[in-house]
């Protein structure tokens, strides 16, 4: 199945109403860089403005990272039952993602926005996305959400992890027919494996770059 092709599958597959789940859910993250802008990350919204905003004001210095480096697919694989890859770009389009190493299997968009302010504080500038929203608890993370949407021919799940001033995200698909059980389970083992990974040497923010944004 081409690309082209299960991207036309995956809109057919979402109601209205989790299709604009897509990019506002993103809009906390922008995997192209430390601090990204508005009209850099493809899927900025009106939202993901005063997020992006937040990260790059005041003078620190955050650094570039790609939630993909180090992150072992076998642990989500294996409670997902689907092999997994991880794909990290090219060195001037950088990615994190897992795909199936066979057609038809689920698949994760990975991203990152360095944020002192906080998941708390972003989430609540946001406007609530559709599905169910809870706070699963995850070894060494500061603050998580994870948001699932299913019908009867998709499931939908977000997760946010917050490790002091990084928020790394991610989005999981998968058509019909999956296993609700196992899609959940899957994205609680990514949020572990994310928590885990976060780097523990992080940069002092300055006075400005702790505020909240705005929406």
């Amino acid at each position: 199945m081409t690309s082209r092709r299960r991207a036309a599958l995956i809109r057919r597959a979402l109601p209205t109403t989790a299709i604009a789940l897509l990019p506002l859910l993103p809009a906390l993250v922008a995997c192209g860089g430390a601090t990204p802008s508005a009209e850099s990350s493809p899927s900025a919204s009106p939202s993901a403005s005063g997020a992006a905003s937040g990260s790059a004001s005041g003078s620190t210095q955050w650094p570039t990272i790609n939630p993909c480096d180090g992150l072992d697919p076998a642990p989500v694989a294996q409670a997902l039952g689907w092999s997994l890859k991880v794909d990290k770009g090219t060195s001037t389009n950088a990615r994190c993602a897992l795909l199936p190493t066979k057609d038809g299997g689920p698949t994760y968009e990975l991203n990152y926005l360095w944020f002192p302010g906080g998941l708390d504080a972003a989430w609540n500038t946001i406007q609530a996305p559709p599905g169910a929203v809870t706070r699963p608890r995850v070894k060494g993370a500061d603050a998580t959400r994870l948001v699932v949407y299913r019908t009867k021919k998709a499931f939908y799940v977000s997760g946010f992890v917050q490790n002091g001033s990084l928020i790394q995200s991610f989005n999981g698909l998968a058509l019909a027919p999956y296993d609700a059980t196992r899609m959940r389970r899957a994205a609680l083992v990514l949020l572990g494996e994310l928590s885990a990974g976060a780097p523990k040497d992080q940069p002092t923010p300055g006075a400005s770059a702790s505020a909240s944004p705005s929406a």
